[in-house]
Order: C-alpha cells, then sequence, then structure tokens
C-alpha cells in the first residue's frame, strides 16, 4: 500500500541554519562504497532560488562533478534559476552520465520531507512529504555511488565525504535550514518512511547510519578543536563539523 501524505510537516523547534554565503557541514570520513542500498530522508525548509546560486547542493555524496569519469551525485539540487531537482547520477566506466532527477520547484519556502532511496533492484524513487513523485531504474552496466571505489577514484578524497548547505568543489552555497537527517544503508519500507516522518525524534533504527537531529544538546564542540560538531545519533559517530552554519531556534519557550 503506497504511503498517503500527511497534513503537514511537523514544525520544528530547531533547525540548523545556512547563510547562503559561505555555511556548509561535512562529514568526513564518509563512504557509502559497497553499501547494499541508500536512503537519505530529510526535514528541511529551502529558500526562495533567488537566494541561492548557480549549483548549490543542499547536500551531497560524492562531492564531485559529472565531468569526471565515474562521479557520482546524491543530492537535491537546485541548478540555474528557478530550478530545483533531487537527482541521482548513474554513470559508466568511460564518464558516460544519466541525470535521475526531479523537479521539486513547487516545495519552496516551506518544510517538507525529502527522501532519495536506492535500492537493491536498482530502483531510484524520490518521495516528497510521504508521496512517491519518481521512480526509475537505473541500468546495470551504471555504476552509482555504492558501487564506486574512493580508493581508485580520481579524486578519492571526494568520495570520502558528506556536505551538507555546499560542497566544496565547483559548487556554491544555498540558504537553508536543516531539523533533521537520517542515512541508511538500507531501502526502508513506505511504512518505515512513513514512521520516521511522523514520528522524526523516534526514527527506524535497522540500518541507520547517519542521525543528525537539530537540538542544542547535539550542537556542541566535543573534540575542544574549536568547531561545533553536529553530533551523529546513530551511534556510528558520523558527526557533522559546523563550519559557520549555526543552530537556530525557531520556536521560542512561551513566557511563564
Amino acid at each position: 500500500m503506497p504511503m498517503s501524505p500527511i497534513r503537514g510537516i511537523r514544525t520544528f523547534r530547531y533547525a540548523v541554519f545556512f547563510d547562503g554565503i559561505d555555511d556548509y557541514a561535512v562529514i568526513e570520513p564518509f563512504t557509502v562504497y559497497g553499501w547494499p542500498e541508500i536512503t537519505i530522508q530529510e526535514w528541511i525548509y529551502f529558500y526562495h532560488p533567488k537566494d541561492i546560486n548557480v549549483f548549490s547542493h543542499p547536500s551531497s555524496l560524492g562531492d564531485g562533478w559529472s565531468g569526471e569519469p565515474m562521479i557520482d551525485h546524491y543530492s537535491p539540487y537546485f541548478s540555474a534559476y528557478p530550478y530545483k531537482y533531487v537527482r541521482f547520477w548513474g554513470c559508466r566506466e568511460k564518464g558516460t552520465c544519466t541525470d535521475y532527477q526531479y523537479n521539486i520547484i513547487k516545495y519552496v519556502n516551506q518544510w517538507i520531507n525529502v527522501v532519495r532511496r536506492f535500492d537493491s533492484t536498482r530502483n531510484i524513487s524520490y518521495f516528497v512529504n510521504g508521496v512517491r513523485e519518481y521512480s526509475n531504474t537505473i541500468p546495470s552496466d551504471y555504476k552509482t555511488v555504492l558501487e564506486w571505489n574512493p580508493d581508485t577514484a580520481t579524486r578519492p578524497a571526494l568520495y570520502r565525504r558528506f556536505v551538507l548547505g555546499m560542497g566544496t568543489y565547483l559548487v556554491t552555497p544555498m540558504k537553508m535550514l536543516q531539523s533533521n537527517l537520517l542515512i541508511y544503508s538500507k531501502a526502508p519500507s513506505e511504512s518505515e518512511l512513513r514512521h520516521n516522518m511522523v514520528y522524526p525524534w523516534n526514527p527506524v533504527r535497522d540500518g541507520l547510519k547517519v542521525w543528525l537531529l537539530a537540538h542544542p544538546d547535539y550542537v556542541k564542540d566535543i573534540d575542544n578543536d574549536g568547531v561545533l560538531e553536529w553530533i551523529d545519533l546513530s551511534g556510528n559517530n558520523n558527526h557533522a563539523k559546523l563550519y559557520g552554519a549555526t543552530l537556530a531556534t525557531l520556536i521560542k519557550s512561551p513566557l511563564r
């Protein structure tokens, strides 16, 4: 049974704010090579496209560029104004790539729940607010980010990181709020994805590799290097370093 849309995304009290100038967060090292499947589920607020630059990436795996052989993206994506996509790259050995994308421009200036799910049948599906809005199958002769070994990549460092807010190679920042992010090494069922939407503070744990929840308890300098960490609650220590990005309080406590 397909998921039915919920009436709206929860209003979050806290979010990490990226100013669209120079803010970003990075998990490094982080590689998904060899994973059987992958899913990223995010609660995110995109500002109007006029507030962002061309080639801005809310989040990306690989942090690369399609002109290089075998480079893969896994990210929501703003291309030239006024387009906005979720997308996934599949590439052949000689750099022949197909961009599996879906335009979600109608969701700017509001909280949305976005899911990118790639499963063992090579199906890539995008869900927005609980509705499957795109589905396609990537041919077996096209490799994805799960199948490209970072140790033999043209730019191996680019395959060992996950970036929020902006990339660090040919990518410019964007203005956004991020309240919650889940990365799985599996393809959760639609009922599991719906559970995560309804209970963002109690997600499905099976296959969970990264869980970033915006809250004052989980944004702090835990290694005393002067840079804040967005603490990973999955237990895998995939903490995100915050460079310029700050914790914002969206709903104030009532006066007593």
